[in-house]
């Protein structure tokens, strides 16, 4: 549909509107807002690391079929059971540990909170935030004695601990101010560091891409996650029988598949002025890698992976070649972000703030283990019903090695 367009008059008074809407949003003004250009600085240092996962070793044999030197894993663990979540995590953690690698590890309560005996979805919302406020009381401190035994047996290892994942104020804010996450979040790190004799823990704050800031735990922070999959890089995903990109429409322009949005620029005369473009990334994905950067964190992607980005059954062919191939290359090139971001002044670098990659290197037809042995399996024509294996790929797989090649990353291709 095209539009009317508008009077001059009428469009003046539009973008005044839309830059002092922007100028509210970033909270400064184009006189005192400064374009950064100069790299990050973080507290992680070496080349940047690729983790495989997530959960079996399934994914890690498919990385290794055609690459090498990879740096770790990614597994989850659960308060409620005191425990990994199940026998395939606890192996494949041994196996990245004995071999002196990085281990990613989620911390969940949310998905499983302790005491929760049943309900909705709002009545296990209600269960997490009371378990998050019991944390932060001190409680639930033993059901990690079996994860800190796992560390403390090996002392070459690091482990990257995501106090609970995707956090947000749903699962486990008690009031507006969220205390009840950063007094959690602080509490288990400290506890932690009390009963680790080998030092070799990180924590990861890892929050729903909206609500980093707000739920922010300071400076016990090693690291700032962030989950990667369409959306946070304007892809679109196919579900039950349509596709759907996060939209309003507006703010998504179906025939290049990139996000719409304005920044604060400047007009001709040098005063501000909105100004629209599109981007290959969400901007609140941009914003946590700025805000990662000004905290001086790194940042880890703890969960990237593919999506159904077609109605092509699942498999890895047609179009989802293609699209896999742009996200791939959108993944890269997120790492290497210098420009604008959207509701902010000036242009940014944030280059070197993204430190290690999780990728997702599973065929999710067969649920989160990626096995087809009937345990569990994503509905066809569902979001996560897509294999998402590296080898299956032509384009994608070259890009990856690529990029890891590009990127300086320890893992490389054969």
């Amino acid at each position: 549909m095209r539009l009317s367009p508008r009077p001059k008059t009428a469009l003046r008074s539009f973008a005044a509107t839309v830059v002092a809407g922007l100028l509210a949003l970033s909270g400064t003004t184009a006189a005192t807002a400064q374009a950064d250009s100069a790299p990050a600085a973080t507290a992680a240092t070496g080349p940047p690391e690729l983790l495989i996962g997530q959960s079996t070793r399934a994914a890690w044999d498919d990385f290794n079929s055609f690459g090498q030197n990879a740096d770790g894993g990614s597994v989850y663990y659960e308060l409620r059971s005191g425990d990994w979540v199940n026998a395939a995590h606890r192996d494949f953690a041994t196996l990245l540990a004995d071999q002196g690698k990085t281990v990613q590890v989620g911390i969940s309560w949310k998905d499983n909170p302790p005491g929760f005996t049943g309900g909705d979805e709002a009545a296990k919302a209600a269960r997490s935030r009371a378990v998050t406020a019991e944390i932060a009381a001190g409680g639930h401190t033993a059901a990690l004695d079996r994860l800190i035994a796992f560390t403390e047996a090996h002392p070459r290892a690091r482990f990257k601990l995501r106090l609970d994942y995707e956090v947000s104020s749903y699962y486990h804010c008690t009031d507006a101010s969220c205390s009840s996450y950063k007094n959690a979040f602080n509490r288990l790190a400290s506890y932690l560091d009390s009963r680790s004799t080998a030092h070799n823990l990180e924590y990861v704050f890892h929050p729903v891409r909206g609500e980093f800031e707000a739920m922010y735990p300071g400076d016990a922070v090693d690291w700032m996650g962030v989950s990667v999959f369409a959306h946070e890089l304007c892809l679109p995903i196919y579900d039950r029988g349509y596709l759907y990109n996060g939209t309003p429409p507006q703010n998504y322009d179906t025939g290049t598949t990139q996000c719409r949005n304005a920044y604060i620029g400047t007009d001709s005369n040098g005063n501000p002025a909105a100004v629209w473009r599109t981007f290959d990334h969400d901007a609140n994905v941009l914003k946590l890698v700025k805000f990662a950067k000004d905290h001086g964190k790194p940042v880890i992607l703890s969960e990237a992976g593919m999506m159904n980005f077609t109605a092509d059954g699942g498999a890895p062919d047609g179009l989802e070649q293609q699209r896999g191939d742009l996200w791939v290359k959108r993944l890269f090139s997120l790492m290497n972000y210098r420009g604008p971001i959207p509701n902010l002044p000036g242009e940014y670098d944030l280059r070197g703030v993204i430190r290690s990659v999780s990728y997702i290197d599973l065929d999710f037809r067969y649920g989160w283990d990626g096995i087809d042995d009937g345990s569990f399996d994503f509905a066809p024509d569902t979001t996560w019903f897509v294999d998402g294996r590296l080898s299956r790929y032509g384009a994608a797989k070259a890009s990856f090695c690529q990029g890891l090649a590009a990127n300086g990353f320890t893992a490389r291709c054969r």
